[in-house]
């Protein structure tokens, strides 16, 4: 059945983004890409591990190896489908039609855009939909707090006003601004004339970067450990580079803009242009780099190295 929730009353409801003790069938429809992020992020990984698919590998072959003629001994693996909006005519009728056994699997899909498909599906008894409601142009505050409880800290109110005052008020924005936070001032004591300047110039740091990446990511390793390196800074690296390969894979919210920024319409030739797996391997090993990065673990360098040696 469908639900229709704010981000923050999700998160509020729902601790993880899926229960595995309850759920074996469930929806997203979020169409804002460091909000999907945010709840891909906080899916219950270390007790289960999803297998990756986009929606038009969904067919009915690939739902009948993988939900129907399964061995007697096998469960299957937790199926994760991105994109699910491109999900072949008549297959998301065809998983809620068909006599499957939901008791051993679990289905996660998400969607960036409605249809008359996904209503259709997302009604069924079957599905655990959730639509993400958009927040409004006044809900700046509550989008701000709610960034800082999905990124795990709580800034005082000098941030907290730096960021509504001087941000625009999207996920985008505030999200960046946290993992620059976090980056530089690891202890909570945040200088904010020092930040006013971090953020003008990071930004351009970044940028660079990822010019270098999309011209040769050997390239853009070899330069990212020429770096003063320490943890922090490669985690606010790993995840910029995340979110930045996801508006690559799903570009859909540039292309709904009338006036796309050049960093945009940079994204946009790249996602027309790069290998769609090659993304999705970087997505995967960022996604790993923040991880080691967090837990400060050396092997986080090790990564970055082998990559360099390619």
């Amino acid at each position: 059945m469908l639900s229709k929730l704010l981000p923050w009353d999700f998160l509020q409801k729902y601790p993880q983004t899926m229960d595995l003790k309850t759920e074996s069938m469930q929806a997203f429809l979020i169409d804002d890409p460091y909000l999907e992020r945010i709840f891909l992020d906080r899916i219950p990984k270390k007790e289960m591990k999803f297998s990756l698919y986009t929606g038009n590998e969904v067919t009915r072959d690939f739902i009948e190896e993988h939900f129907i003629n399964l061995s007697f001994f096998s469960e299957g693996d937790p199926i994760l489908v991105m994109n699910a909006e491109n999900t072949p005519s008549g297959m998301l009728d065809f998983l809620i039609q068909t006599d499957i056994d939901w008791s051993t699997k679990k289905l996660l899909l998400f969607f960036t855009k409605s249809s008359k498909a996904f209503t259709e599906f997302a009604k069924n008894k079957k599905v655990h939909a959730i639509e993400m409601d958009s927040p409004r142009p006044w809900d700046g505050p509550k989008m701000w707090q709610f960034a800082m409880k999905a990124k795990e800290c709580n800034f005082d109110g000098a941030v907290t006003r730096f960021a509504l005052e001087n941000l625009e008020h999207n996920f985008d924005s505030f999200f960046w601004l946290i993992d620059t936070v976090k980056m530089h001032f690891p202890d909570g004591k945040v200088d904010i004339n020092f930040l006013k300047e971090l953020v003008a110039r990071e930004r351009f740091d970044f940028f660079d970067l990822v010019e270098l990446f999309h011209r040769n990511p050997k390239l853009f390793f070899q330069e990212v450990l020429k770096k003063d390196l320490d943890f922090d800074w490669l985690r606010g690296l790993a995840s910029s580079m995340q979110n930045h390969l996801i508006k690559i894979l799903y570009p859909q919210d540039i292309l709904a803009k009338a006036k796309p920024s050049k960093y945009e319409m940079g994204v946009l030739d790249m996602s027309e242009r790069l290998n769609r797996d090659m993304v999705k391997f970087y997505l995967n090993f960022f996604s790993d780099l923040e991880v080691l990065s967090k837990a400060q673990d050396a092997n986080a360098l090790e990564k970055l190295r082998l990559e360099a040696l390619k």
